[in-house]
């Protein structure tokens, strides 16, 4: 027993040492050693055994990301955030473009604009916003996410799909996998 657990625990670090050894696609703004932290967060991801490790891992990595933030940019995410609960989309679209213009580099500033957008019914513009997010963190996952479940809305059914197989591949953990099942019997 002791031995298969041993051969496990080496199938795992090899998997984990070859994730790391793949580079992932740069991301702009990011110092060398924040580039080295990023590759090992997502390495951790790719190497989760089960969904708790997996999420753990995803909270890493928002940390990670949201650690670009300053005092303005939280400040400025918060108050859309808020305003977001109150269905007041004017006011949190207000605060999230503030953010942006702000903070261009900071790339969930860009996802939340889309989301916003998206909850705002401007489907276009959202696509935009989670594009630009995209060019700044091209691992985001939440945004490839976010740009399926815009594109399904648009009936774009086979975008929806690509997108989302992208955002697997980088979280096989995703919690929006289950969107898989909800499209039938199509395979992505």
């Amino acid at each position: 027993m002791k031995t298969i657990y041993l051969l496990v625990f080496a199938l795992l670090l090899s998997a984990a040492g070859a994730q790391a050894a793949e580079p992932l696609p740069p991301m702009v703004g990011a110092s060398e050693s924040a580039l080295n932290e990023r590759a090992a967060l997502f390495a951790e991801l790719a190497a989760a055994p089960n969904e708790a490790d997996a999420r753990a891992a995803e909270m890493k990595i928002w940390k990670f990301w949201l650690g670009f933030a300053d005092a303005q940019s939280r400040d400025l995410l918060e108050k859309s955030r808020v305003a977001q609960l109150r269905m007041d989309f004017d006011e949190a679209l207000l605060a999230i473009k503030a953010l942006v213009v702000h903070a261009p580099q900071f790339a969930e500033g860009w996802n939340q604009l889309g989301f916003v957008y998206f909850l705002d019914g401007q489907y276009d513009e959202a696509l935009a916003a989670i594009a630009q997010a995209l060019k700044i963190e091209p691992m985001h996952y939440a945004a490839l996410s976010g740009r399926s479940m815009i594109l399904m809305t648009q009936g774009k059914e086979a975008d929806a799909q690509d997108a989302l197989k992208q955002a697997l591949a980088i979280d096989p953990w995703l919690k929006d996998r289950q969107i898989i099942e909800s499209m039938g019997a199509r395979k992505l």
